[in-house]
């Protein structure tokens, strides 16, 4: 993202002679983020989301116009890590959403709620991602809110009859603790 900012911005030594959209220079870093298996401390993933927003306030830093991180895209993955598997086979992982009735994230040693653990925790590297000046990094947050679409396991926040589920309740608890 940096090496295309500075592209687009025009940068030298610094210094950009466009800083704004208006002569196409990006003033947010969007990204995706999924977990893998519903073992996102096994697989990386928690490390993963935390070095990407650690590198979107390298970046704000390096060039203050940029205004942060829009990550529009958060799940967990229904399949075995790229590290195991380069493909994602639905259900090839140690937990299937195929074994489950809810077809979600079991409890386990890593998600001792389930899929509404880990939102509370990707929230945490959220709220607290900041620049060295105290600006927040994270903009914008988009949770993926689909059953098993693309590979992923049920990020539904709703039941079939429109109640909110557990991980619905973790999901607004933790933007009521981000308070955007």
């Amino acid at each position: 993202a940096q090496k295309f900012i500075e592209h687009a911005c025009n940068c030298q030594g610094g210094s950009c002679s466009c800083t704004d959209a208006s002569c196409g220079c990006p003033v947010y870093v969007g990204f995706h983020f999924y977990a893998y298996d519903c073992q996102p401390e096994s697989f990386g993933g928690y490390t993963a989301l935390d070095s990407r927003l650690k590198a979107v306030a390298a970046i704000m830093e390096k060039y203050p116009f940029v205004k942060g991180a829009i990550v529009n895209e958060v799940g967990m993955l229904n399949c075995a890590p790229e590290s195991l598997n380069p493909i994602c086979v639905p259900n090839s992982g140690k937990y299937p959403a195929s074994a489950t009735s809810d077809h979600s994230c079991p409890s386990n040693d890593q998600l001792p709620n389930g899929m509404a653990s880990f939102i509370d925790k990707i929230f945490d590297y959220v709220i607290n991602a900041k620049t060295s000046d105290g600006r927040e990094v994270v903009k914008g947050f988009s949770w993926f809110n689909q059953d098993q679409d693309g590979g992923t396991y049920n990020l539904r926040l709703f039941n079939d009859d429109g109640s909110i589920n557990k991980a619905g309740e973790a999901y607004m608890a933790a933007c009521a603790r981000w308070r955007r």
